[in-house]
């Protein structure tokens, strides 16, 4: 398990929750306005398992959740075993993923070791390449992943970090309208979805990208109202 960053305590990446933040190395997409460029590619470790899990032992009372995150967490091999050590320590967990490795997913829900789930959902099926920066990524995939999590009732949440000019209003109503029949199939909608306005950061790699105004992002959380149980804004 790659552990290549860790942030000691949050309230914002485990709704409701106080939690510490573990990011793992490697990732197989590239989104041009990642904000952790530098844990795609071999990135170094920063913290060892026994190490990390003495942490928690520290943090027991004052923490309630740990967040796996990335790059892609489903990279890592051992994700499952990482996942039972953290909660036979009593912590609930999260697990962020960008919906690609859906056997991986659905292995880790039937095994019950994590609470709740964040699914990125990046653009619009046919503009899905200019936002996840390569060729080989597989929309079949992402869907199987939100259906695993719309069958099995459990928590989770999609979200779309909103960024110009790979967003537009007719980018969300695609984005909509793609997920329609697939609630619809299933009776259910998406529990929790959070729009993230683009911040600008020297890992991001790529020039020329911009935070939309602030009118443009409620008007896109409008349009995504009628597919979501609960639509917010982060960072606004």
């Amino acid at each position: 398990m790659l552990i290549a960053g860790l942030q000691k305590m949050s309230l914002v990446d485990y709704p409701g929750r106080v939690a510490c933040t573990v990011f793992t190395g490697g990732c197989n997409l590239r989104c041009p306005y990642c904000h952790n460029s530098e844990l795609l590619d071999n990135p170094p470790e920063i913290i060892d398992i026994s190490e990390f899990m003495n942490f928690l032992d520290k943090r027991k009372g004052m923490l309630d959740a740990v967040c796996i995150t990335g790059g892609e967490p489903c990279l890592q091999g051992d994700l499952p075993y990482f996942i039972e050590a953290i909660r036979e320590k009593g912590f609930l967990v999260k697990l962020d993923t960008n919906g690609m490795f859906p056997n991986i997913l659905k292995g880790i829900i039937e095994k019950e070791l994590v609470d709740y789930v964040a699914v990125d959902y990046k653009s619009s099926p046919e503009s899905y390449i200019d936002a996840v920066g390569v060729r080989n990524w597989n929309m079949k995939a992402w869907v199987e992943s939100l259906e695993i999590l719309l069958e099995g009732g459990m928590d989770f949440e999609l979200r779309t970090t909103v960024v110009s000019p790979i967003h537009t209003k007719s980018t969300f109503i695609e984005m909509r309208d793609f997920l329609i029949p697939i609630i619809s199939k299933y009776g259910r909608k998406i529990p929790n979805y959070y729009l993230q306005p683009f911040v600008d950061r020297e890992t991001v790699v790529f020039q020329g990208l911009s935070t939309p105004l602030e009118d443009e992002i409620k008007e896109y959380s409008a349009l995504l109202s009628e597919i979501t149980d609960k639509i917010e804004i982060r960072g606004l």
